[in-house]
């Protein structure tokens, strides 16, 4: 910054055109700018809370690296593993995607998330993939009436009579799906194939999908969707962050013209 300052004193002293020289000047002075304030923030004092034990890793960026290749390279418990091994058992602090935040870990701390829901912590999504996930205007809202719902739902889903009604759709399924995609081949990917099988299986239980074409549509924009929320929330074209959010909406518009077509249908006695 200094040697900014002295080549805007000796450009004036020799009656130099500074519009000349704004080119070259602006963008050292930028830089210096942005690592000023983003080291600023990280070196500021720290706050008097009594905080888990852990660091935050990098400004913005936190931990999310070594948490993205932790997970691709198959092993994301070895994320986890290291910083329990490094500082606590029970519970860490870290920083993924833009937000600081505690892990629990083992029996002792999933024992006092499921027993303390609503009372001491509640359901809670980081603003990256809620923006991922969920509409604009429900960005800013709390999802405990959301985790309340889905407690709800998911006994209905595992009764006997609703088994009893999936079980015939999913052996005729997997029966189609083997032969379509597994017998014609040699030799066959599992983990992908098994994807497919699950997602196709799922249009077909809760939204009645069985439109091959649709189908693939979805599993799609899912793909990205499910690639992005793990990457590093920087929403610029061309990033996955960035193509997961443009296929998370993609996939809500989706959902709520089905949506609006099972209304339809069953005003009409169609269904």
């Amino acid at each position: 910054m200094v040697l900014l300052i002295l080549v805007v004193v000796a450009a004036k002293y020799m009656d130099m055109d500074l519009r000349l020289l704004l080119p070259y000047l602006l963008p050292p002075a930028v830089l210096f700018i942005s690592l000023y304030l983003i080291f600023s923030a990280y070196r500021r004092k720290p706050s008097t809370a009594k905080l888990p034990p852990g660091k935050t890793g990098w400004p913005i960026i936190g931990e999310t690296w070594d948490f993205v290749r932790a997970g691709r390279s198959g092993t994301p418990e070895k994320f986890v593993n290291d910083r329990m091994g490094k500082y606590s058992t029970d519970v860490f602090r870290t920083s993924l995607l833009g937000d600081n935040l505690a892990m629990f870990c083992g029996a002792t701390g999933n024992k006092f998330l499921f027993s303390s829901e609503n009372k001491y912590v509640i359901t809670w999504w980081p603003r990256p993939i809620q923006r991922i996930l969920s509409f604009p205007e429900e960005i800013v809202s709390s999802s405990k009436d959301d985790s309340t719902i889905l407690r709800r739902f998911l006994p209905e889903i595992l009764k006997p009579e609703a088994l009893k009604h999936y079980i015939p759709v999913m052996d005729s399924m997997a029966k189609d799906h083997l032969e379509a995609d597994w017998s014609p081949n040699k030799q066959v990917r599992v983990l992908p194939l098994s994807k497919k099988y699950t997602f196709a299986l799922a249009c077909r239980l809760f939204m009645n999908i069985k439109d091959p074409a649709h189908v693939s549509r979805l599993e799609k924009h899912f793909t990205l969707v499910s690639d992005g929320l793990v990457s590093v929330p920087v929403n610029f074209p061309g990033t996955t962050y960035h193509r997961a959010v443009k296929g998370g909406k993609i996939i809500r518009e989706e959902l709520l013209a089905i949506m609006m077509q099972r209304k339809t249908e069953l005003a009409c006695g169609e269904l």
